[in-house]
C-alpha cells in the first residue's frame, strides 16, 4: 500500500497518491449509465479530484407574478416535473404581501410548457376567484376543497398507486390548526386533486415547534424499493429553530409515523459556528434520485444565514428569523450518507439589484430539455431576505439596516447544467488516472460523457480484475479521444467498439485524464 495524500483544492479533494480501495464481488452494471456522485468509482485514483459544477443561470423570468392571486409573491415551495412531451410546474402563489397574517391566501397553480422554457398559465376554470373562473388555481381558494397558506409542496409520480392516483402533492396545509402534518392529495392529471392521505407524516407536539414547516419530500425509491421522505426536523441550539434535514422509508406512501423518530442526515456542524454561535441551518432540501443514471442521489439544501446574531437590533427585536438564503449541494450513493464537498453556493445570490440578490431557493425537480443534452432546474429568486414578508415592522427593520427589498419581487427562473453534470473527474494539465472496481456488463459498446476542450485527451483500458491490460484493450491500443465535448462519446480502440466477448466478464475500466473533466460511463447495446 503506497502513502495516500490528500490536498484540499477548491470544491474538490485532489487525490495525490496512488490509492487501492478495498473490493468485494464485481460490481453488477448492466447497461446503466454511472456518475460520480462519491469516490466509489475511484477504487485506484492518482493526481484526479471530484468537482462540483455550478449550473449556469439563464436569468430568466419564467414565473412572473402578474395575475391578481399571485400579488403577494411567489414561494420556494413548488415543482417540476415532465410527462411524456408535457412539462408541468406546480407552483405556489399568495394574493397577500405580509404571508403570516395571511394563512388562507395562498394557491397552488398549474403552468404548463411545450419546451420547459416559455410557460403557460392555462385557464382551468375549477374555482371562482374574485369573482372569475378564469384562473390557474388548482389547490388553494377552494380548489381541491381546500384553502392553504404559505405551505407549497411538490409532485411526485406514484408508480404504485391507481391510475386515478398516479400523481401526488405533499402539502403541509392544516384545515383545523394542527401545523404538525404533511398530507398527500392525488389526482390522474395534476390538474384535479383530492386530500387520499391526510396526516402521511407527522410530528409529536413539542415546545420547539416548527417541525415539517418546509418543502417536506416523499418519492418512491426504485432502488430501496420503498417510499422515502427528506423532511424538516428541529433541533434544539442557538439557531432560532435549528433547522435540519432528517430521512424517512415506509413501505406505504403514508406510513412515516413522526418526524422526531427520523435519521437527521444533514445539520448545522462546525463550519457553521462562528463564535460558538451557529449563524447557518438548513432549509428544504429538494432531495432527489438522479433520474437518468444509476445509484445516485442529490440534495439541494438552503443555506439560512441568521441576522439574529449579527446585527443588534436583530437580536433585541423582531425579526428574531430574517436573513438571506442561498442553494448547496450535496450527492449521495445511497441517500443516508452525503458529501458535501466545500459547500460553495450551487446557485449564488445576485448582483445587488438583481431580482435574486438577497436569496436563491431551488424548486423540487429537474428536467430534461427535448434534445436529451441539458437538464433544467429552476429556483425562487428574490430580493426578499427571509422575514421581509412576516410583517409592517420587519419590512421597516430590514430597510433601515440596507437589506430592504428594492423591488419587493419574487421570480421562477431557469438554470442549466450538461446532462450528468453536477459531479465530474478532472485531471489538470499533468495528467491523472483511476481504475474502477471489478464490473460486470451488459451492451456491445462503452460510452463516456466528457469534456477535453481544445487541449484535452482522455484514454480508455480494459482490464482483468487482477489489473492485467485486456489484449486488444491495452492502453497501447486506445483510440486518444481528443477534441471533446459529448454526452455520448463513443470509446474505441484500433478504431473498434465492439466489446460483445466481454460481456458478462468481470473487467476493471481504466481512465486516464489530461486536462479534462468525465461525467459519466455507460455500457451500451445500441
Amino acid at each position: 500500500m503506497q502513502r495516500i495524500g490528500f490536498l484540499c483544492f477548491g470544491a474538490v479533494t485532489i487525490i495525490a497518491a496512488f490509492v487501492q480501495a478495498a473490493e468485494g464481488p464485481p460490481v453488477e452494471v448492466g447497461d446503466r449509465r454511472q456518475v460520480f456522485a462519491d469516490r466509489f468509482w475511484l477504487g485506484q485514483a492518482r493526481d484526479v479530484a471530484l468537482v462540483v459544477h455550478p449550473p449556469r443561470k439563464t436569468g430568466e423570468a419564467n414565473i412572473k407574478t402578474d395575475r391578481p392571486w399571485e400579488k403577494g409573491g411567489l414561494g420556494p415551495y413548488s415543482s417540476v416535473m415532465k410527462l411524456g412531451e408535457k412539462y408541468l410546474m406546480w407552483y405556489h402563489a399568495m394574493d397577500h404581501k405580509l404571508w403570516d397574517s395571511s394563512p388562507t391566501a395562498g394557491s397552488i397553480c398549474l403552468a404548463t410548457s411545450s419546451d420547459g422554457i416559455h410557460w403557460d398559465k392555462p385557464d382551468l376554470g375549477l374555482v371562482e376567484y374574485q369573482g372569475s373562473r378564469q384562473n390557474n388555481i388548482v389547490i388553494g381558494h377552494g380548489a381541491a376543497g381546500l384553502t392553504i397558506g404559505q405551505d407549497g409542496g411538490m409532485a411526485f409520480v406514484d408508480p404504485n398507486a391507481p391510475p386515478e392516483e398516479r400523481l401526488k402533492f405533499v402539502c403541509r396545509f392544516n384545515e383545523d390548526g394542527d401545523k404538525d402534518r404533511v398530507n398527500l392529495l392525488s389526482s390522474p392529471d395534476g390538474i384535479r386533486w383530492r386530500l387520499t392521505h391526510p396526516g402521511a407524516i407527522t410530528a409529536r407536539p413539542e415546545a420547539k415547534g416548527h417541525h415539517l414547516d418546509s418543502q417536506n419530500v416523499i418519492f418512491w425509491d426504485d432502488q430501496l424499493r420503498k417510499y422515502v421522505c427528506y423532511v424538516r426536523r428541529n433541533l434544539k441550539g442557538a439557531v432560532p429553530q435549528g433547522r435540519t434535514v432528517a430521512r424517512g422509508e415506509s413501505e406505504k406512501v403514508d406510513g412515516f409515523g413522526d418526524v422526531q423518530d427520523m435519521t437527521i442526515v444533514l445539520q448545522p456542524d462546525d463550519a457553521d459556528v462562528a463564535g460558538n454561535v451557529t449563524l447557518v441551518d438548513y432549509y428544504s432540501s429538494a432531495a432527489i434520485k438522479y433520474p437518468f443514471a444509476d445509484g445516485a442521489y442529490y440534495l439541494f439544501p438552503q443555506a439560512y444565514y441568521h441576522y439574529t446574531h449579527l446585527l443588534r437590533e436583530f437580536a433585541e427585536q423582531v425579526p428574531t428569523n430574517a436573513g438571506s438564503l442561498d442553494t448547496q449541494f450535496a450527492s449521495s450513493r445511497d441517500g443516508l450518507h452525503w458529501e458535501r464537498f466545500d459547500r460553495r453556493p450551487f446557485i449564488p445570490l445576485g448582483l445587488k439589484g438583481d431580482f435574486d440578490c438577497y436569496s436563491t431557493r431551488v424548486i423540487y425537480g429537474m428536467v430534461p430539455d427535448r434534445a436529451g443534452r441539458e437538464i433544467y432546474m429552476y429556483y425562487r429568486g428574490s430580493d426578499w431576505l427571509h422575514g421581509w414578508d412576516r410583517n409592517e415592522r420587519n419590512r421597516e427593520l430590514l430597510t433601515k439596516a440596507g437589506v430592504g427589498a428594492d423591488q419587493d419581487v419574487t421570480t421562477l427562473s431557469r438554470v442549466v447544467l450538461r446532462r450528468d453534470g453536477f459531479v465530474s473527474v478532472r485531471a489538470g494539465v499533468r495528467g491523472g488516472e483511476f481504475v474502477t472496481p471489478p464490473v460486470t456488463f451488459t451492451g456491445r459498446r462503452l460510452v463516456i460523457n466528457a469534456d477535453t476542450s481544445a487541449t484535452g485527451t482522455i484514454r480508455l483500458e480494459l482490464q482483468s480484475p487482477g489489473g492485467e491490460p485486456i489484449p486488444g484493450y491495452a492502453l497501447a491500443d486506445a483510440d486518444i479521444i481528443h477534441t471533446c465535448n459529448e454526452i455520448n462519446r463513443v470509446v474505441k480502440w484500433k478504431g473498434g467498439s465492439d466489446l460483445s466477448r466481454l460481456a458478462g466478464k468481470p473487467v476493471r475500466v481504466r481512465f486516464v485524464l489530461k486536462s479534462a473533466d468525465l461525467y459519466a460511463f455507460q455500457f451500451s447495446g445500441s
